[in-house]
């Protein structure tokens, strides 16, 4: 996963001094000078004193609404620099009324007023950038990528521009283009730290990842460094560059610093995670998170409930780019089959592209839900499309992970909105979620301050699971590459979420059980393969004792991790659905308690299938509970006959039981805001009592 680009926008200019002759002109001077020092309080004070004297003053008004919008006072601006424009119309003008209107998320009226500046003369190379950037917003990449070379042919020096127009290149797959123009940004500005991170971004896509982890050192971006690092199981001098990740968070020195790619990180606390997903969202959607919300927190919702209750309906709208083929989403599949059509009336808004699939798309389509199709909307329409359909409570399940469409719930089309199963934190930014789904394990209410959301509890498990899942034939060890003999520990996580103290304790089993092997997912890479060998042979485990597994569909994969004697799940970052996909198939999990969500969703799957026991309290029990299971045959037994009667009646696998609780916990979310619920905590979590 590389991480994620969001175009850069270029400020409004410098204001060029008019010749003084007059007290006005002399103090409109003093206040440009103090605009251009960035002493934005004492110009406002200058240009509004010229407005005491002379309310019809032009240049006043305008540079005010310059000087209200570098405060980040949008709308004041806005309407100063509308002031001016009712006395004359100037292109100069039209210019910052669109930067004023793009900070508040009004792209469209921001994109009229850039072609109005455009048509009224005005040629700046950093305007067309800024034009570009909304017409990339807009899925109009073809004239995005005409303003970005319109600002490089007036400019051809302007780095921003040859970056941006990169991404775009980048997103159309033209890689070789992207690059070209990102080492020609690198030669205008060879220290630009952003720079380096899109150059390093693009080559992670195209899996050159030495060269993205150069990329990334160069330009001081650690957190993305040590993520490309934990994808090729490159676990030296990690603990320097995880250091240095997390003083970018604390000091907030980097803005654009992906959430997700912090999760492999040992010292990684549940404040700085949440701190980083607020820097990230406000650097990435300022605009959206400025705009006027679509639906006002709560509206509608007392007379909604009171409607439920008599019989109506509630509206429930789940966001997402996976609902044709994902782990996560087929998770959930059981789920959206359940739900109570007599009760709630359910939509589905995709924006990810459809994939040949004919089984699922037959499931999907039989579901009791209308599903909606937003690929080729932009984010403005998607969120007006779902205001309008008036969802009583919409759920986004991706956060921050790969494709995610934030920008959407940003801009607010519900009056409720609940983070749910695709990304194990908190969004940081209370305007993007009111609400995270979680559970008494993995966000124990003790755990609150960590959210910017109200937890939201589920009385077992906040991780749903498909009772229609097929596990296909199981398949003899020969054919799954599996030794005749010998005890058989697995983890078939990503590799990213391997370490080295974690991979220690591996070794420790393997020597300390003879015969046995560990059967991990094929990390994609020869170079992760041949980190992961020479680590174990450092540690004493011949490399024919670690057996790589090719990626499956899923129905062929559950076959054969049935011949896994028992799972190991990771720390800091554990197995999620990898973890339900082991216990669906008969396979114990030995867990211990992180401190992140992240890391705690392997309890809380072992607690809801009765198996708490296999908890352990710090990587020392867990060595010892996992060795002890692998040198009692008698115990292991008697937990795989748990583990199997669990699969009838255990509230994990229990996908009608689930939907009730979930629902029951949706109802009492609309219940809070009906009543004006706040988020973040202070009034305690929603709890759904088993």
């Amino acid at each position: 996963m590389f991480a994620p680009h969001h175009a850069s926008y270029d400020g409004v200019m410098k204001i060029s001094t008019p010749t003084p002759s007059s007290r006005s002109d002399e103090l409109l001077k003093r206040g440009i000078d103090r605009l251009n020092a960035e002493q934005y309080t004492l110009a406002e004070a200058l240009f509004r004193e010229i407005l005491v004297q002379d309310p019809q003053h032009v240049d006043a008004w305008h540079q005010l609404g310059v000087a209200l919008a570098r405060q980040k006072r949008y709308a004041e601006g806005e309407q100063a620099i509308r002031q001016a424009l009712s006395m004359g119309e100037s292109g100069p003008l039209q210019r910052d009324l669109a930067w004023t209107l793009l900070w508040q998320g009004r792209d469209n009226e921001a994109i009229a007023a850039y072609f109005a500046a455009i048509n009224l003369g005005v040629r700046e190379a950093r305007m067309f950038n800024n034009v570009g950037n909304l017409l990339k917003k807009r899925n109009d990449a073809t004239h995005a990528e005409a303003a970005y070379r319109a600002a490089i042919e007036i400019d051809p020096g302007y780095a921003l521009a040859h970056g941006n127009l990169a991404m775009v290149q980048q997103d159309a797959g033209q890689y070789e283009a992207a690059e070209a123009s990102l080492r020609r940004a690198l030669e205008l500005e060879p220290k630009s730290a952003h720079f380096w991170q899109c150059y390093g971004g693009l080559l992670e896509r195209l899996n050159r990842l030495d060269e993205a982890d150069e990329a990334y050192c160069r330009g001081g971006r650690w957190e993305s460094a040590q993520y490309v690092r934990r994808r090729v199981a490159h676990w030296r001098d990690l603990d320097k560059i995880d250091q240095a990740a997390l003083e970018m968070v604390a000091t907030g020195a980097a803005e654009n610093l992906t959430p997700w790619g912090l999760l492999g990180i040992p010292a990684l606390t549940p404040g700085l995670h949440r701190d980083a997903g607020r820097r990230f969202a406000q650097s990435r959607w300022r605009g959206e998170l400025a705009a006027p919300p679509l639906v006002a927190r709560g509206a509608g919702l007392a007379e909604a409930l009171a409607a439920w209750e008599a019989g109506a309906r509630l509206r429930i709208g789940y966001l997402s780019s996976d609902f044709y083929e994902h782990a996560t989403l087929r998770l959930l599949a059981g789920v959206l089959e359940l739900h109570d059509p007599a009760r709630f009336d359910i939509h589905l808004y995709s924006y990810g592209e459809t994939v040949p699939d004919a089984a699922w798309r037959e499931r999907l389509a039989a579901l009791p839900a209308t599903l909606h199709e937003m690929g080729a909307l932009t984010d403005a329409q998607a969120a007006a499309k779902i205001a309008h359909d008036g969802i009583h409570l919409l759920v986004d399940l991706k956060g921050y992970t790969t494709g995610t469409r934030l920008a959407v719930t940003a801009l607010r089309p519900a009056p409720a909105i609940v983070s749910w199963l695709g990304y194990p934190g908190s969004l940081g930014e209370p305007r993007l979620a009111d609400y995270l789904i979680g559970d008494a394990m993995v966000t124990p209410s003790a755990t609150a301050p960590f959210y910017s959301e109200t937890l939201a509890l589920m009385p077992h498990c906040y991780q749903p699971n498909d009772h229609r899942r097929q596990c296909g034939r199981r398949p003899s060890r020969a054919e799954a590459g599996l030794p005749e003999r010998g005890f058989v520990f697995c983890s078939f996580n990503q590799t990213f979420k391997l370490n080295a103290q974690m991979a220690s304790v591996w070794c420790r089993l393997l020597v300390a059980t003879p015969g046995s092997v560990l059967w991990l997912l094929d990390p994609g890479s020869e170079r992760a393969q041949a980190n992961l060998n020479d680590f174990f042979e450092a540690n004493g485990v011949a490399r024919t004792r670690v057996i790589y597994a090719k990626r499956l569909p899923q129905e062929a994969h559950l076959a054969r991790l049935q011949l896994a004697d028992l799972a190991l799940d990771t720390l800091p970052t554990g197995s999620h659905t990898t973890g339900s996909d082991a216990l669906w198939t008969g396979v114990p999990m030995v867990s211990a308690l992180g401190s992140l969500f992240a890391g705690r969703v392997g309890a809380s799957l072992l607690h809801a299938v009765g198996l708490e026991a296999l908890v352990a309290r710090d990587l020392d029990a867990y060595f010892q509970i996992a060795l002890a299971l692998a040198s009692d045959p008698a115990w292991l037994a008697q937990i795989r006959k748990r583990l199997a009667r669990a699969k009838a009646d255990a509230p994990l696998f229990d996908t009608a039981r689930f939907t009730r609780d979930l629902e029951r916990l949706f109802v009492a979310i609309v219940a809070r805001e009906a009543k004006g619920g706040e988020g973040g905590g202070s009034e305690g979590p929603v709890v759904v009592k088993r």
